[in-house]
């Protein structure tokens, strides 16, 4: 799949998805925004660049420390959700980009900080973004990411089918060793890292992409999910919650995260 092919199901999934997500990105990922910056730890008179910036939750996080923020994103849906969100919050020190995380439209160098939240999985190489976030942060500027995870012992492989099912723009879920690896080998040095497993609905989960439980991606999902409940295969910890008698039962599964603080070098 070329580059150009990724980034238009990267558009569609999130111009499709752009309204359920924000509803769910900017109330429940306000604790993993705070987390990030206070990571990245940016200065008052530093330039920070949000890549990725979705809604702009990490966005608005990092206007109330920094001196300017950048917010660039794919997807010109997501864009006017986050002008709209620094609207709110007043981010008179913030700027909105379009722009491909590949080829980011800035000189090397030209950020103190940067952050990026749940990005990585959706990128064909991975590596080459944070290629790109080494060039245009300074050297002993810091980065901080956060990104799904396949636990030790599952297989990445039916972790993305089941992804892949939900979400067609997913490309592939790292495993932590190798997320702290793609970082220092793009050359940043890593310092904190942080992961935890957050339980979430199965139902919940699909509708923040954008698919109701009549649409034939949540029924495709819920399948290869419910395949693994026996084995855990892909490490989701699936389980069926109780319900009322004749009633479809919740598939309560844990999601693993991890957070990543790093200095260029």
């Amino acid at each position: 799949m070329t580059d150009r092919e990724q980034n238009e199901r990267v558009r569609e999934r999130f111009t499709r998805s752009a309204e359920p997500f924000a509803r769910f990105a900017v109330p429940n990922r306000m604790i993993d925004a705070e987390t990030i910056a206070r990571l990245a730890d940016p200065q008052p008179n530093h330039r920070a660049l949000d890549l990725a910036c979705g809604p702009g939750t990490f966005t608005a996080a990092l206007a109330a420390r920094a001196g300017f923020v950048c917010g660039l994103d794919l997807t010109p849906a997501m864009l006017a959700l986050a002008q709209r969100r620094m609207a709110e919050a007043d981010g008179g020190n913030v700027a909105l980009v379009c722009g491909d995380a590949t080829a980011l439209p800035f000189p090397t160098g030209a950020f103190d900080v940067a952050v990026s939240g749940y990005s990585l999985h959706h990128m064909s190489d991975p590596l080459s973004v944070l290629r790109e976030l080494a060039r245009v942060v300074r050297r002993g500027g810091r980065i901080a990411l956060v990104d799904i995870y396949v636990p030790e012992g599952a297989s990445g492989e039916a972790n993305d089918r089941i992804e892949r099912a939900r979400d067609a723009s997913h490309r592939h879920t790292l495993g932590r060793a190798e997320f702290t690896a793609l970082v220092q080998e793009a050359g940043f040095s890593v310092g904190a890292t942080q992961s935890l497993e957050r339980p979430r609905r199965f139902t919940d989960w699909m509708n923040v992409a954008g698919w109701k439980p009549d649409d034939p991606a949540f029924e495709a999902t819920r399948e290869l999910l419910e395949a693994t409940l026996a084995d855990d295969a892909a490490g989701f910890h699936p389980r069926l919650l109780a319900t009322e008698p004749g009633a479809r039962a919740e598939i309560e599964f844990t999601q693993c995260c991890c957070f990543l603080a790093a200095e260029r070098v």
